[in-house]
């Protein structure tokens, strides 16, 4: 059962766009973000502040939603967890993952700019399918159906590129405009954008 390990914790590594961009450019003024977010999003215009902010929050919330995933795939990893016992646990991980992407959904309501919504509507939709794979891995590994685990962590691999195919461009761009030390510093720190409120 355990045979996709690495198939499957390539799911909580392709998106982090930038949450922590905010705090880490901390000489770049909120106009001087606001243009960088345009052009990373390929925004009809200038951004308004309230779809920069929803951008953010939307940032936000895929982190947290990839820091949730995780324990799902080290679970998967672990020798010493029984397929049951991840089974159980999975449960409750998969709820917490219902909440953010609930979460998401609002924010992407909320944006008013139809070309950054677009890309950020796809990536909520993709979730919304992971959310299903990572139901039907945790169905497989309580009842012991190999092929159907395949079946399943074969799925959320692919969602998980299909995520990455429509992140890169923006955090390509992102670099493009803040270059590419602040864009992983800001990565690393996306628990400071959370200080800023744009939660």
């Amino acid at each position: 059962m355990r045979t996709l390990n690495e198939i499957l914790r390539k799911c909580v590594l392709p998106l982090i766009i930038l949450a922590g961009i905010i705090t880490e450019v901390k000489a770049v003024s909120e106009d001087e973000l606001i243009d960088g977010y345009s052009h990373a999003y390929n925004a009809s215009g200038k951004l308004s502040k309230a779809d920069f902010k929803m951008l953010v929050k939307f940032e936000l919330l895929q982190a947290d939603w990839n820091s949730t995933l995780a324990p799902l795939v080290r679970g998967l990893r672990d020798p010493n967890l029984d397929p049951s016992q991840w089974a159980r646990s999975a449960r409750r991980t998969i709820d917490e993952m219902t909440e953010i992407r609930l979460k998401m959904s609002i924010a992407v309501a909320q944006i008013e700019d139809s070309r950054p919504r677009a890309i950020v509507k796809e990536i909520d939709a993709i979730n919304s399918q992971m959310l299903i794979a990572w139901e039907d891995i945790r169905t497989a590994m309580a009842s012991g159906d190999e092929d159907a685990y395949r079946r399943a962590g074969m799925k959320a691999q692919q969602l998980a590129q299909e995520k990455a195919g429509v992140a890169g461009p923006v955090l390509r761009r992102l670099r493009e405009k803040f270059g590419d030390k602040v864009v992983d510093g800001a990565i690393e720190r996306r628990e400071l954008a959370r200080k800023t409120g744009l939660r």
